[in-house]
């Protein structure tokens, strides 16, 4: 990733809006560099749009539609036109200090249930909620929860989860992961900040459709945007919901477009789903670009994705 000529001028644009050498923080930052918000998510979203670009590139082809798991739904809205890459860069810089505030005020923390299904789950959540507050705020495969709360409300999650057949897993004992209530009603300190940022922001309807993690429902056009990325991270990650709207919808193929594999790992999780590849995946992409080149020549058409 970032040899090609066209990446590295997609790393000197956003270097020059965020004011530092991001392909430098990629390619040579320390763990702790990269796990702060502020740094690791314009990162994050230019290593997406490298990818995104190559493969479009490539194969002459765009998304069907598209879902962005929380960051992922920028990433989707810049891919789609909806949102300046600049934009994007400048926004994604400034969320990403607000959200690393949380950490620093300890307004809460997370974690990752597994071997439970959606049922348990939330009947364990409500169960817990009558007296401290948790919450599901992440819904990443058919057996794999990302939750959030106070640390007591976890605590207790973790004592009963046995009981239910599931295992937690805090963020804190887990490398990459912030140890913040993203996705959940404890981030509500930062909504007025991001509704002010949001408010410089020009935004255009997307050339493809993009299904929103915030509601499980395609955003409708430009005016939608400002609200949904101003609440989102006071919402869970309605992320199974979404792919079963756009699986009904007849998607055959699925490709994570974002750095490293963690998408295709999440969308593996769940059986119901086609066969998934990772841009980022040495291996997957050449099975992808065959694939379409195999398609293209029998019959000058593709997948949907």
């Amino acid at each position: 990733m970032g040899s090609e000529p066209e990446a590295n001028q997609i790393f000197a644009e956003a270097s020059e809006v965020i004011g530092f050498d991001l392909k430098a923080l990629v390619m040579e930052g320390t763990l702790d560099q990269l796990t702060v918000s502020e740094y690791a998510q314009p990162a994050v979203l230019t290593a997406s749009y490298v990818l995104f670009d190559s493969f479009v590139r490539r194969t002459g082809m765009t998304p069907d539609y598209a879902v962005g798991h929380s960051l992922g739904e920028i990433s989707a809205l810049v891919a789609a036109g909806a949102l300046r890459f600049a934009d994007g860069i400048r926004f994604t810089a400034q969320r990403g200090a607000l959200m690393h505030r949380s950490i620093q005020e300890q307004k809460g923390r997370a974690g990752i249930v597994v071997d439970v299904t959606q049922e348990a789950l939330e009947e364990l959540v409500e169960n817990i909620r009558q007296n401290e507050y948790v919450t599901i705020s992440g819904y990443n495969s058919p057996g794999q929860f990302v939750v959030a709360g106070t640390a007591k409300g976890l605590q207790l999650l973790d004592d009963q989860v046995d009981g239910y057949g599931g295992e937690f897993i805090p963020f804190r004992m887990m490398p990459m992961k912030a140890d913040a209530p993203y996705h959940s009603e404890l981030m509500q300190f930062i909504q007025p900040e991001l509704e002010e940022m949001l408010a410089g922001i020009s935004f255009s309807a997307p050339v493809f459709p993009i299904c929103s993690t915030v509601h499980g429902e395609f955003i409708r056009g430009a005016e939608d945007i400002p609200k949904l990325l101003s609440s989102q991270l006071l919402q869970p990650i309605r992320w199974n919901q979404a792919l079963a709207r756009v699986q009904n919808l007849g998607a055959t193929v699925w490709i994570d477009i974002g750095p490293g594999q963690s998408v295709r790992n999440m969308l593996a999780e769940n059986k119901t789903l086609p066969a998934a590849y990772s841009l980022d995946d040495p291996q997957d992409r050449s099975r992808l670009l065959e694939r379409y080149e195999a398609v293209n020549q029998t019959s000058g058409g593709g997948d949907t994705g």
